[in-house]
């Protein structure tokens, strides 16, 4: 291995140094000669020398010394140093190494042993300089992937992250065991009032299991905002991720509906832990199981959405978190579920304290120190003004504010009452009036509160009282699911007229249903009334639009919206 060599040589003999030069530049190598330790350290570059010699004893700085200020300049640079000595004292030999010495010879020197030295010194600087042409490479590549995960993180974050997030009535702990998090939490405005919420538990960790989370939270997102119901929105995400994920990939999930309008939440569980419902006419919590697959297992001719109906007043709590929680161990090794969180389910924790309190027990048992998986939980503090008094994002003036005029219909019979909601469809189309889309929530508000009126109670003929109790709640959707999946025949039709001039600007939305009508008149409307699990929707009615009439015996109503451009 022919490699020419830039040596510098030190020696205080001048015979030693004129021999010692002789050899090394037969050799072929370039020498650079020094005559004392401060010499040697003047004339040292790392840059153009290779290979140093110093004589152990020389004056101005001995070879010790003049070597511990060399390795100094030459910093990350590799520079041998083989120390000269006529001593064989074992204990000096055994320092030069210690201080970083590379090798020793022996004077009087010997050609060949000074040839073989150098040849094995050659090679180590080879092999020194293939290592440090691998770490710059490795150094780039890595300086690369960290802002390639930087620039995915932020636009991860955006995709995942909702100001929603940030409204009082949530609270949350999200840990991630990597730089990606397979854990994602949701929450979304519904335009007419209320909201949704999705904690979802990919299978894995890092970038492989967030990845899922991206068409996840497009979906809830886009959905959510132009009003598609979540027994609609949970299949569509199930289609997606069965379709794009690896057959091994699945997301553990609930979704959670809170409904303002009749003070509801509809709970889909699928594979996370139990959900817990933190009643305040109850001592313990209700635990909602999972009764569904996870999310992206299950192809959309074979899935199926079990949803679990509650009721809540002000105050009610919801507390979800992520097998991260569960599975956690604690200081003893054993897990959470079967040590820290029991009471917590026995009720014994208070409910508006819930989130807080498991967070200081992840603390407590330093589990947030080191997790070994993605950790999420969410509380709700339940209110019927959610979504309602929220702030919603501010949406852009239109740059044509001019009057529309139009109008159109929308009549669904039985079997697209069965398998359509026409809401998010009407609500497109009216929003494509000048102005009218500053008002969707109100407006969605309104119409979904007009069809769900006319479905239930005058095609499914059920009757309100039934929701005058939490089991009464949900017995009354069970029924209407089964009176649903049975409909035969009936129909709703959504008449839509839109008229404005210069002043006056109004949105009329008429539906009528193949019902019997009811006792509209003796309707009190007391949106207040916040015990009152049913009829809150026509004092909404009332509250938000001018004018709200009823014909055909209540099979029909009519609600006259105004609205004002700025």
């Amino acid at each position: 291995m022919k490699q020419v060599l830039t040596i510098l040589v030190a020696d205080d003999n001048p015979s030693d140094l004129v021999l010692l030069e002789s050899i090394l530049s037969q050799l072929g190598h370039n020498v650079v000669l020094a005559t004392n330790g401060r010499d040697a350290i003047d004339k040292f570059d790392p840059l153009s020398i290779q290979l140093v010699c110093l004589d152990v004893e020389m004056p101005n700085k001995n070879g010790w010394e003049a070597a511990l200020e060399i390795q100094s300049i030459a910093g990350d640079v590799f520079v041998p140093i083989i120390f000269l000595s006529g001593v064989t004292d074992i204990m000096m030999l055994s320092n030069c190494l210690n201080i970083g010495g590379t090798d020793f010879i022996s004077k009087p020197y010997k050609p060949a042993l000074i040839t073989a030295k150098l040849n094995a010194i050659v090679r180590l600087l080879v092999t020194q300089k293939t290592l440090a042409e691998q770490r710059d490479q490795v150094a780039s590549y890595n300086a690369r992937l960290l802002e390639d995960q930087e620039i995915a993180k932020v636009v991860y974050e955006n995709i995942t992250n909702s100001n929603c997030l940030k409204d009082s009535a949530l609270s949350t702990i999200h840990y991630g065991s990597d730089t990606f998090n397979g854990d994602v939490i949701l929450a979304a405005y519904k335009p007419n009032g209320g909201m949704h919420l999705l904690l979802g538990d990919f299978a894995g960790h890092g970038l492989s299991a967030a990845i899922g989370a991206l068409p996840l939270a497009d979906i809830f997102f886009d959905w959510t905002k132009k009003g598609f119901l979540m027994r609609q929105i949970i299949p569509e995400i199930n289609a997606r991720l069965k379709k794009i994920l690896p057959s091994n990939m699945f997301c553990s999930a609930a979704f959670i509906d809170i409904q303002v309008n009749n003070s509801s939440i509809e709970v889909w569980n699928g594979g996370l832990p139990d959900l817990l419902f933190f009643s305040q006419r109850a001592r313990r919590p209700i635990r909602l199981a999972s009764n569904n697959l996870p999310l992206g297992v299950l192809s959309p001719d074979a899935f199926e959405c079990q949803i679990d109906p509650i009721s809540f007043v002000t105050g009610d709590r919801l507390i979800a978190f992520s097998d991260g929680v569960y599975e956690a161990a604690d200081s003893s090794g054993n897990m959470f579920f079967q040590s820290i969180l029991e009471p917590l389910y026995a009720g014994d924790i208070e409910a508006s304290y819930s989130v807080e309190w498991l967070m200081e027990q992840l603390q407590k048992e330093k589990v947030l120190e080191n997790p070994h998986d993605d950790i999420s939980c969410l509380g709700v503090r339940l209110d019927s003004n959610i979504g309602v008094s929220s702030p919603k994002q501010s949406l852009p003036k239109s740059h044509h504010e001019a009057p529309a005029d139009f109008s159109f219909e929308y009549v669904l019979n039985a079997d697209s009452l069965r398998n359509t909601d026409p809401l998010p469809y009407v609500l497109q189309i009216i929003t494509t009036v000048p102005g009218l889309s500053n008002f969707s929530s109100q407006i969605f508000m309104i119409l979904s509160e007009l069809y769900s009126n006319a479905l239930e109670h005058g095609v499914l003929q059920l009757k309100s009282h039934k929701k005058d109790s939490s089991d009464g709640f949900a017995c009354y959707y069970e029924e209407r699911e089964r009176n649903l999946a049975s409909l035969s025949e009936g129909y709703v039709k959504i008449s839509v007229k839109v008229s404005s001039d210069d002043s006056n600007r109004t949105l009329v939305l008429y539906v009528e249903d193949s019902g019997d009508g009811f006792d509209f008149a003796n309707i009190k409307h007391n949106i207040s009334d916040t015990e009152l699990l049913y009829n809150r929707g026509l004092a909404l009615l009332d509250q938000l639009c001018y004018k709200v009439e009823f014909t055909k015996g209540g099979s029909a109503v009519a609600a006259h919206y105004h609205w004002n451009v700025d």
